[in-house]
């Protein structure tokens, strides 16, 4: 593939790229883009120009300078375990892999909060975390995954119905701005020794979460993390509908006893998800649920205990098809034990799919869970795709995940395309009822910015332009 971009004033881009990381570390190798260019989900595949994995702070300042200077798109990439095509380069360019800043710089035990940077993975903080019988959120997903890729992206984690999502936790940031200059935000910014909050300050972070890597370059990260309570009990019960089960969500958040409270549809609880559709055996519920709880004494257990029973017993006393039930000895490990290699590896998921995996995954109003699941399992079941789909409650009632992982074949450009068609379709369902999708792709991006406040969208390309004046940061993935 030859660039556009391939010299400047006679000078090869890669050379000087390799001045700045090293000979090793900077490559324009088709072989090497090529591991780049795609993800599971249906976002056709796009070759990067260069890739290169610098090491240090100033690497990264000095790539972004001169990708800034002659007007080069950058990608930055982590793991690239996300199934939405963020890091699928829209306009080439050079993809920064930063998987080898991988420090975890401080844990302070004390003040409960960690300093990472951008490479550490979910398996690797836990094992820090460990000796100090601490804790973070971590999601159902692969141990290989970005801890800091996943918080600014607004991430979801075992800990949501306690402390909220992943970019809640976020305490402090260090970021490289698309022109080269670097700039801290919270209490580093004012000590270099703090890590601990973002207020009182203005809250500058909010630049750099949910823009899908557009606007600069996390190198360091602040996150609180939190002490493990010894005992760990889960509640499980299935409904043979969503608005059951929806009920019982309802009535139990109400109490904030619990870690995660979280619904499965049948589909989703089947490891793999059935690919393609298959019909749900007669009799099976159609929900699964699991409330995960944590306790410091068996007193704290037991009155759990107590609550969680009460709101069973108010359940079916209403004439509900709630049950309680026995959870798989391997499934409550995988909800339980995360990170988790039982279910958090996506191919577990997809592994009868043909290699696909995308979702329409959404932040949507608690209430709205039941209509909009109802039209979802319509259009997938249309499009002969499962409706594998997961509610979770986040800090209460008021909204929470609604997300489904919809497994597809990548064989044949029909079998993408209607992936694709139906997730989307789900997408315009959800946007009607108050849902916004989270790690969205760019065909996402489109449907939503259809729909957005003017004024929103006009504030949205003012600070894009104010960061970064020559569109350089992951272009083309905010939609507009």
């Amino acid at each position: 593939m030859t660039s556009p971009v391939d010299t400047i004033d006679g000078t090869s881009i890669i050379d000087e790229l390799r001045e700045i990381v090293g000979e090793a570390s900077a490559s324009s190798a088709k072989h090497v883009r090529y591991a780049y260019s795609y993800d599971m989900s249906f976002v056709l595949p796009k070759l990067p120009d260069f890739v290169v994995m610098p090491t240090t702070v100033e690497q990264i300042q000095a790539i972004m300078r001169l990708a800034n200077r002659e007007k080069i798109p950058v990608v930055p990439y982590t793991a690239g375990t996300n199934i939405g095509g963020l890091c699928i380069p829209e306009r080439g360019g050079i993809l920064m892999d930063l998987k080898r800043m991988n420090r975890i710089i401080e844990i302070d035990d004390e003040a409960h909060y960690a300093v990472i940077e951008p490479g550490v993975t979910h398996a690797m903080l836990a094992e820090a975390l460990q000796v100090f019988d601490l804790r973070f959120g971590w999601p159902v997903g692969p141990p290989s995954a970005s801890v800091a890729s996943c918080a600014i992206s607004h991430g979801i984690g075992g800990l949501n119905a306690r402390y909220g999502l992943n970019s809640q936790e976020i305490t402090s940031m260090e970021v490289v701005l698309p022109t080269g200059e670097l700039v801290r935000v919270g209490s580093c910014a004012i000590n270099g020794e703090a890590w601990h909050s973002l207020l009182p300050l203005p809250q500058l972070d909010g630049l750099f979460k949910g823009w899908l890597g557009s606007s600069g370059v996390i190198t360091k990260l602040g996150i609180g993390v939190h002490p493990t309570p010894p005992l760990l009990k889960v509640f499980t019960v299935s409904c043979a509908d969503v608005h059951d089960m929806y009920s019982y969500m309802l009535n139990l958040s109400k109490y904030e006893i619990c870690d995660d409270l979280t619904a499965v549809s049948w589909w989703l609880s089947q490891v793999p998800i059935p690919s393609p559709y298959r019909p749900k055996p007669d009799g099976a519920p159609e929900f699964f649920s699991f409330a995960n709880t944590t306790s410091w004494t068996e007193k704290e257990r037991e009155a759990k205990e107590e609550i969680w029973q009460m709101v069973v017993d108010e359940e079916q006393a209403k004439g509900t098809s709630l049950k309680v039930t026995e959870y798989p000895e391997e499934a409550l490990r995988a909800r339980t034990e995360l990170p988790s290699q039982i279910v958090g590896s996506t191919k577990n998921y997809c592994k009868e799919g043909g290699a696909g995996i995308s979702w329409p995954g959404t932040f949507t109003p608690a209430k709205k869970w039941a209509p909009v699941y109802t039209d979802w399992k319509r259009i997938l079941i249309d499009h002969n795709l499962s409706p594998a789909v997961r509610m979770s409650m986040y800090r209460g009632v008021h909204y929470g995940m609604l997300r489904a992982m919809i497994p597809f074949s990548k064989e044949t450009p029909e079998a993408i395309e209607n992936a694709r068609h139906a997730i989307v379709e789900c997408l315009k369902v959800d946007l009607e009822h108050g849902g916004i999708p989270y790690k969205p792709p760019v065909d996402f991006a489109i449907e939503i910015n259809k729909r957005v406040h003017p004024g929103y969208l006009d504030l949205l390309k003012r600070v894009k332009h104010l960061l970064d004046p020559n569109d350089i940061m992951n272009p083309g993935k905010l939609g507009i």
